[in-house]
């Protein structure tokens, strides 16, 4: 087995968990994709049973034995303390340092000094900002039931809205409609109904939908397009607050990641633009892959604290 020191990166979202191991230098040597660790989701038994799996498979592939010498989990739906007191007894035997936090702040490692604040839009939608002080702070992150704002799921919630006006004859007409019956192959708009509430219907399956709003936009229906202003203003209000709440309006470390954010360069562009209506933007940084930025940032500082709750 190798004597390397290797270093991990663990980017625990709602969907699905990447971890990620670097070394020394931070080059990627091994990499897995595995089920969600959110607590919220499949509860902390199940989560452990995630991770330690997970983990074990990340150390056979860099061909080393545990601990690593230092881990990064940034877990969502399980980043307050009673969550670490669930967890931190079976993850300790797994790195010599741990670091656990929400998964919004793994951005935090492209920003000088881990700094700023983190924006997230993907299948849900938080912020995390963290002073150079080390004042915390986070906004939305609610769940889908009532915030997730500027969201895939947002985006579908607000569209199936549309949809549903549309059809009782109490909203304007717009090309989403036509677009859903297409996408589910509907022969009347009322089996939408039986098609969105199937248990087996993920909310991910329904983030998906956004790429439909985002088509409909481009394409210049005034729905879609009123969708996407009210929605990426929403999620750049939540970045505002964080960034207020920090005294960071002046000068804003911006982290941004997420599906929305990343590969919709459009609604990335609004979302800043709203942004820039609240607060100067001192630095901009797209992390497309949190796991690894956060194994490299943990490999760089070695000085990560053993429960450092966001």
């Amino acid at each position: 087995m190798s004597e390397r020191a290797f270093y991990a990166g663990i980017d625990g979202g709602g969907t699905g968990t990447t971890m990620v191991a670097v070394d020394a230098a931070g080059a990627e040597v091994a990499r897995i994709h595995t089920g969600t660790s959110n607590a919220a989701v499949i509860g902390h038994e199940a989560v452990v049973a995630t991770l330690v799996s997970g983990l074990i498979d990340l150390a056979s592939q860099c061909k080393a034995e545990l601990p690593f010498a230092a881990a990064w989990f940034g877990l969502s739906g399980s980043d307050r303390p009673h969550d670490h007191r669930r967890l931190l007894p079976f993850l300790e035997p797994l790195a010599a340092t741990i670091r656990m936090t929400n998964d919004a702040e793994l951005l935090l490692g492209a920003l000088p000094g881990s700094a700023g604040v983190a924006l997230v839009a993907g299948t849900g939608s938080i912020a995390f900002g963290r002073h150079a002080d080390g004042k915390r702070a986070r906004g939305g992150g609610w769940g889908h039931v009532f915030s997730d704002e500027g969201s895939g799921y947002d985006l579908a919630r607000r569209m199936l809205r549309a949809f549903a006006a549309e059809v009782d004859g109490r909203g304007p007409a717009t090309s989403l409609t036509p677009r859903l019956v297409e996408h589910y192959a509907l022969e009347e708009p009322h089996q939408i109904i039986a098609r969105i509430y199937d248990l087996a219907t993920t909310k991910a399956d329904l983030a998906r939908l956004s790429s439909i709003v985002m088509k409909e936009a481009a394409n210049g229906d005034v729905v879609a397009v009123d969708i996407l202003d009210r929605a990426s203003t929403e999620l750049a209000n939540i970045a505002l607050a964080v960034a207020r709440r920090l005294a960071m309006l002046n000068g804003l470390p911006l982290a941004m990641t997420g599906g929305l954010l990343i590969h919709s360069p459009n609604y990335r562009e609004r979302v800043l633009a709203c942004v820039r209506g609240g607060a100067t933007i001192d630095r901009i940084a797209l992390v497309s892959d949190p796991a690894l930025t956060a194994a490299r940032a943990i490999a760089l500082t070695q000085a990560a604290p053993l429960k450092d709750v966001s």
